[in-house]
């Protein structure tokens, strides 16, 4: 009778301890009772789309002031700025002699200097209108300009 007893109480643990195996399941089925995963980091936010501000030989102009609703800055050393695409971007283009009088242009361009034609801007001085296929736009003497990019 013990040796029945015995063997039914080995069979009984052999039965428990498979049910109860560590490994999980990769069908993702039935849980374990083990603690749930910590959360994965929050996605990053949608990337931000870079052009350039450069005259008329290409040149990046540096260090102009410019405002989005996602943030202020300075266009880098070569005369990129950053922007979500759909924001309104204002350059602050006091020290420039513009473009109305003298022939002093600027111009919104892709990082291969292909002008971005078609964003529609107006200044302060009430210029306004598209860049042209080159990315030229028409501001005067020390203007502000909003670019609707």
């Amino acid at each position: 009778m013990k040796k029945i007893l015995m063997i039914s109480g080995v069979i009984i643990a052999i039965a428990l301890l498979t049910g109860c195996g560590g490994g999980g399941s990769s069908s993702g089925g039935g849980g374990g009772g083990g603690v749930a995963p910590a959360p994965g980091p929050a996605p990053d936010p949608a990337p931000y789309d870079v052009l350039y501000l450069d005259n008329n030989d290409g040149v990046g102009m540096a260090g102009v002031p410019y405002s989005c609703p996602s943030g202020s800055a300075v266009t880098g050393d070569d005369g990129s700025f950053l922007f979500y695409s759909g924001e309104n971007c204002s350059f602050d283009l006091g020290g420039f002699n513009g473009s109305v009088l003298f022939d002093e242009y600027l111009y919104i361009d892709y990082s291969d200097n292909s002008g971005v034609e078609g964003v529609g801007y107006d200044c302060l001085s009430g210029t306004a209108g598209t860049t042209d296929v080159y990315g030229n736009f028409v501001y005067d003497t020390d203007d502000e300009c909003t670019f609707y990019l």
